[in-house]
């Protein structure tokens, strides 16, 4: 991406001319060239684990909202479909509980990644997804040093889209963003609203004073950000005074 947006107006899509303009950005930028890292493999198990989770709950919610609207349209049909797929559903009920508890026996194994878990579960709102998909991702806290790299990474940092005189469209996120981050942390952060009296007090002052709902919890998003990323730095656990 980097490369194709950096290659300005393109005539022609070949393996060859694909390869001479991979050559020539490596050439011109070579000085930001960083020493690769070899992969994790603990963080790979458990990334693992969260994909094999994530299509697991696609399927299972797939399936139940399927069944739901059936039985809206025809509900004789919705209830003999339902008791048809009783048993699958059953089941991938059943497995989702079995790969999230060898999630947590992955978080478990290993001393660093296990106070990390925990130091970033104690911030109100954050649960056993966002904790282990931020270590997933971030390699456990040591790729990303800066609450806004973390917030740029998951799409919720703010950017200036201002022109001269033809562009006023404000402050905006970034659609490039790990989506699948952006929305547990979507979630996260309505729970905190609910469960954090803090952030439930921000989140109303602000929509009273007048600010877009979205606007605040987008806020609330970085602020819930700030909050993990320092606790997991300060290696003290989140505290509500």
């Amino acid at each position: 991406m980097q490369i194709k947006k950096s290659s300005g107006l393109l005539r022609g899509k070949t393996d060859k001319i694909d390869s001479y303009r991979i050559a020539l950005y490596a050439s011109l930028y070579a000085f930001r060239a960083k020493t690769a890292e070899t992969e994790d493999k603990r963080l790979l198990q458990l990334q693992d684990l969260l994909s094999s989770r994530s299509r697991l709950l696609k399927f299972k919610l797939s399936l139940s909202t399927s069944i739901a609207e059936l039985k809206r349209v025809d509900p004789a049909s919705g209830k003999i479909v339902e008791k048809a797929q009783k048993a699958t559903l059953a089941g991938l009920t059943k497995s989702l509980k079995e790969i999230e508890k060898l999630i947590k026996e992955a978080i478990g194994k290993d001393d660093d990644i296990k106070e990390s878990y925990e130091l970033a579960t104690s911030v109100k709102g954050v649960g056993m997804v966002l904790a282990a998909q931020l270590i997933v991702y971030t390699h456990n806290f040591k790729r990303i040093n800066t609450a806004r790299q973390l917030a740029c990474y998951c799409g919720v940092a703010p950017f200036s889209y201002e022109s001269g005189t033809s562009i006023r469209a404000g402050n905006h996120v970034s659609k490039f963003a790990n989506n699948t981050l952006k929305s547990t942390l979507h979630l996260a952060s309505i729970s905190s609203i609910q469960h954090n009296p803090d952030m439930k007090e921000y989140f109303y002052r602000k929509v009273a004073e007048g600010k877009p709902k979205m606007v605040v919890l987008n806020a609330v998003r970085n602020k819930l950000l700030r909050h993990i990323l320092a606790t997991v730095k300060s290696g003290e656990k989140y505290e509500i005074f």
